[in-house]
């Protein structure tokens, strides 16, 4: 039967698959039906002899093509039939397997035209490695975009990591290779292998691979996403609904590498604090998103990828959002690949934001060091993204540009905090000259569309230079840093904290209760654009060094005063300008016994008084201690 073969089973075909540089070994491989009947054809380098065998038990000896370790098997009809291939091998040895080029490829002519041009945002669905079942076979599938490539193949244990074996085939209208191998199980480990048009055979990871090998020059992982479930419906509908710009948002910082275990103890830490979002930070030490990791592996170092959503699942279940952290290695990456103008691209890197959107559930994306030239990058993105998802939230960190600015939904407001850490790292005597670096951030504009950082990290606080310059006991040091968490949190902006940045008992007392009065009133997060919420009293009283100021909530009910006394004298009988006659009631001072302070001035309720005093019709008159914020209601 050669004629009937020779016309399936081509010379230079055969050829190609011998010298490794068939790109569509499914052309020649598998079952082909032609006018006498269908040919089944095999290829394994190291094969003597196959067969055959039908899934009624019937063998069929098969034939070699061109003296090359081809074989191939012609039937008179047309009967599909399930088969597998019988193998002989030089050594004797045997193997029975299904036949992985009997099986179409998984990506379709349309998915394949999104590709091209760039539309096609859940790639990640069908590209990289996934586990599916095909009829009654199980297996992985794998597809990879490799332009300009003469040959791909899948290699890994299995197969010994021989890049003859498996080679992918080539769709028609794009760069893309495919191929379905039956058998194979998730936990093992697999690379490409790329053959160039120069002849050179490179080894490469899976750019969409969810889990590689922990070491230098380790190898992609099988994995299936599939098999986890979820339990944030609630979490999800509330975040989908909600508005962000009406409703507070305290956010917590956590080091990828303090969860390489997947116990509960960090959202039972940020829960009780009652912080309402959980930031993931890489490390130096550790790998970051995009960097030395894979764009869709996680971050949590030596754990699976369902340790990460575990880990989110159970933060949106305690009501905490989980961001992660974009960083700057991995945006210049990005900017360069988007810069090429590939839609391919392109595609890839939007799609890869999606990925942890849709498969991780993630809340929201902070991005850090941003240029100029990353503004159309993020246009792209926030139209892609957005139009998915609106409720997925963008801040931007350190970035540079208005246009690039206008991308995000929040920013990092790091000069009003570098203003605080300046002024508390001047010595005493020379501060007076240095007190509108607290006051003049506040002075440029609307605030409250950003993000204010209080992290033990970047920020001296803890310093025992900035309390005083003799010799301090801790309890001095953490009295200013108590005034200076009850000054942050009271101008414009969401918070963000570090988890260890108030590790001290009474100061961790202390910032629960600031959490606490954030939530409760909405002049301290709810945005009113024809309402502005912060209003000063006094920003210019250098030689007192006490600040006061407003906030007041887009109701005109529970409005709020703070008194911040930035100096280490006790201001008796402060006089300090309030907009209407009543009551203003003390719910919070940061010299509190309860927050180790020595309770001075406490449970204060005082009755405002027709005179006027910094520029307001009516005044009070209060005790300040030192070093102390002092919150009111009125």
């Amino acid at each position: 039967m050669r004629y009937e073969i020779s016309e399936v089973v081509k010379k230079d075909q055969v050829m190609e698959l011998v010298f490794g540089n068939c790109s569509k070994p499914r052309d020649l491989l598998g079952r082909h039906f032609i006018l006498q009947g269908q040919v089944i054809s095999a290829y394994h380098p190291d094969a003597v002899k196959m067969e055959v065998i039908s899934e009624d038990g019937e063998r069929y000896p098969m034939d070699t093509v061109e003296r090359q370790p081809v074989f191939s098997l012609f039937l008179p009809h047309k009967r599909p039939f399930s088969y597998q291939i019988h193998m002989t091998f030089h050594d004797g040895n045997t193997y029975i397997s299904s036949d992985p080029y009997s099986y179409e490829g998984l990506i379709t002519e349309e998915e394949e035209k999104l590709f091209s041009k760039g539309n096609w945002t859940e790639v990640y669905h069908k590209m990289g490695c996934h586990k599916v079942k095909l009829g009654n076979t199980e297996g992985m599938y794998f597809a990879v975009w490799a332009p300009g490539a003469r040959r791909v193949s899948v290699v890994g244990d299995f197969n010994y990591w021989n890049g003859m074996l498996y080679p992918m085939h080539k769709m028609e209208n794009s760069d893309i290779f495919e191929l379905f191998i039956p058998g194979l199980s998730c936990g093992q480990f697999y690379k490409f292998e790329i053959k160039n048009v120069q002849g050179d055979i490179i080894q490469m990871v899976d750019p969409y691979a969810v889990m590689n090998e922990e070491k230098e020059n380790g190898a992609s992982r099988m994995f299936d996403l599939g098999g986890f479930r979820w339990e944030d419906s609630r979490w999800l509908s509330k975040r989908y609904h909600g508005n962000v710009f009406k409703i507070p948002m305290s956010v917590c910082e956590v080091r990828i590498s303090e969860l390489d275990s997947p116990d509960e103890k960090v959202q039972e830490i940020v829960q009780d604090m009652g912080h309402t979002h959980i930031l993931l930070r890489g490390t130096l030490e550790r790998a970051k998103l995009g960097v030395e990791r894979g764009f869709f592996e996680p971050a949590f170092y030596g754990n699976t990828p369902d340790t990460m959503r575990f880990f989110v699942n159970r933060s949106h279940k305690r009501n905490i959002g989980v961001m992660l952290e974009i960083s700057p290695e991995y945006l210049t990456r990005a900017v360069h690949l988007f810069e090429k103008k590939h839609p391919q691209a392109v595609n890839y890197l939007l799609a890869n934001i999606l990925f942890w959107i849709k498969e991780y559930h993630i809340d929201g994306f902070v991005f850090r060091g941003l240029s100029e030239n990353s503004s159309d990058f993020l246009e792209k993105a926030k139209e892609v993204i957005k139009k998915e998802d609106n409720s997925v939230l963008f801040i931007g960190e350190e970035i540079k540009g208005k246009q690039t600015r206008d991308f995000f939904d929040f920013e990092w407001n790091m000069e009003l905090k570098a203003g605080v850490e300046e002024y508390l790292g001047t010595d005493f005597e020379k501060r007076q000259g240095k007190y509108f670096c607290l006051s003049q951030p506040l002075m440029k504009g609307d605030f409250s569309n950003t993000l204010l950082l209080l992290n033990k990290e970047k920020n001296n606080l803890f310093d025992e230079s900035l309390i005083d310059k003799k010799p301090s006991c801790d309890y001095d040091k953490l009295t200013g840093v108590r005034m200076s968490y009850g000054y942050l949190m009271g101008v414009p902006g969401r918070k963000a904290w570090d988890l260890h940045s108030h590790e001290n008992i009474s100061s961790q007392e202390y910032v629960k209760s600031l959490i606490r009065i954030y939530q409760e009133y909405p002049a301290l997060y709810e945005y009113d654009p024809l309402r502005a919420s912060f209003e000063w009293i006094n920003g210019m009283d250098a030689e007192s060094s006490v600040l006061r100021f407003m906030r007041k909530s887009p109701s005109g009910r529970d409005n709020l005063l703070f008194i911040c006394n930035f100096g280490t004298e006790e201001k008796e009988n402060c006089q300090v300008g309030v907009p209407k006659a009543g009551k203003y009631t003390m719910i919070s001072n940061s010299d509190a016994v309860e927050f180790g302070g020595e309770g001075r001035d406490e449970h204060q309720e005082v009755q405002a008084v027709s005179e006027c005093w910094d520029l307001r019709p009516y005044s009070i008159k209060i005790s300040v201690p030192p070093l102390a914020t002092l919150i009111f209601k009125f």
